[in-house]
């Protein structure tokens, strides 16, 4: 993925987008199908062509975090490397350890990426290769009808303007692009309707699921038990598969899943999606272009209440000397900032002369929500 050529630094793109995850990657793909010139500023290291130093790298980790196989190196010579070094930094797992610990204290900005001061550390990480969201685990679950309703239908939170119809045609299309494999009569519970079969088959239920099917499922459930669960009399609990955007076949050329047990923090043989799939074919279209090691650092707005442009800091290496950067700004018609939910927030925050962008509401980077699951 080349550079943007420097005799381009005056162009006036039709769209930039900060940051090249699913969001980033998605939307430049369809903004480059549709022949429209697209510019990517990602914080990270380009990608390689293919994975082998990625696989090198994790096979060598000591600890086989979810950042373990991505750049920059979450170790150096004198252990965990000090977020200040490196130019793109990143937050890892492994500084979740408790306040003074020689190893991993999260309150030591000498370890720890983030600056926290709430009770306790945040656990999700993210890194700084293709929007950093190549370590996740391909589940791609729909929200069902009532999640969009929870104020009239729970009496708690607020309904959203749009509904689970306004998303279904785009559900499906999302599905597509990311190839999920699931059933379609087993996914269609709780209202949800789907209009059209998921691209591939659904992974077969494993040992596990099995298992505990079986046991659910050993005996006819009593009064107590479907009371307990919120339901009407039920005859068995139902034990789904999950959608999993990895290939229970060949699809996209990419090869099936062969079980190697490791969707996280990278698939050894690439069956899983990642955004880099979506962003090869944005490249191929030959409208959408690349910065790499730069660094959205402000967001400009001009007279007319509109972002006119976008400054950035770009550097040579992932560490090294800051000296070498150059700093930059891209204009374009339309901005789309998908930096991640902490990156995105920051660099609101930090624009227009630090009092912020898009945050009349004063939410903007307010109640940060994980997503924390039990996997066995």
């Amino acid at each position: 993925m080349a550079g943007a050529a420097s005799n381009e630094a005056d162009k006036v793109w039709d769209v930039v987008i900060v940051g090249s995850g699913f969001a980033g990657a998605l939307i430049a793909h369809e903004l480059g199908k549709a022949k429209k010139e697209v510019l990517i500023l990602e914080a990270g290291a380009p990608i390689p062509t293919n994975i082998n130093d990625y696989m090198t790298r994790f096979y060598a980790a000591a600890a086989k975090v979810p950042e373990s196989p991505y750049t920059p190196e979450i170790f150096d010579n004198n252990g965990l490397v000090d977020p200040a070094t490196i130019n793109a930094g990143r937050p890892t797992v492994l500084t979740l350890g408790p306040t003074g610990a020689k190893f991993g204290d999260w309150t030591n900005a000498k370890q720890a990426y983030l600056v926290q001061t709430g009770p306790t550390p945040f656990t999700s990480t993210y890194d700084r290769i293709a929007g950093g969201t190549g370590h996740w685990l391909g589940t791609s679950l729909r929200f069902v009808p009532n999640d969009f309703k929870m104020k009239s239908a729970y009496g708690q939170f607020t309904d959203w303007p749009i509904g689970y119809d306004d998303l279904e045609h785009w559900y499906g299309e999302a599905e597509a692009e990311l190839g999920v494999s699931a059933d379609k009569a087993d996914q269609e519970y709780l209202g949800i309707k789907i209009s059209r079969n998921y691209p591939m088959q659904r992974i077969p239920p494993s040992l596990v699921d099995q298992y505990v099917d079986r046991s659910l499922n050993a005996k006819p459930l009593t009064e107590a038990e479907t009371g307990f669960l919120g339901a009407g009399k039920l005859e068995t609990i139902p034990v789904r598969s999950l959608p999993a955007a990895r290939n229970s076949e060949p699809y996209r050329n990419r090869r099936a899943c062969a079980g190697n047990t490791n969707c996280i923090p990278i698939c050894p043989i690439q069956a899983k999606y990642d955004p880099t799939v979506s962003l090869n074919d944005a490249m191929a279209t030959g409208f959408v272009k690349m910065m790499h090691r730069t660094v959205a650092s402000d967001i400009v707005v001009g007279e007319n209440g509109r972002v006119s442009q976008i400054k950035y800091i770009r550097y040579q290496h992932d560490r090294g000397p800051r000296s070498d950067a150059k700093p930059g700004a891209v204009k374009a018609k339309v901005f789309v900032i998908a930096a991640n939910a902490i990156e995105t927030a920051r660099l609101l925050l930090m624009s227009r002369d630090k009092t912020g962008i898009a945050n009349s509401s004063g939410m903007v980077g307010q109640h940060l929500m994980d997503h924390p699951s039990y996997v066995s």
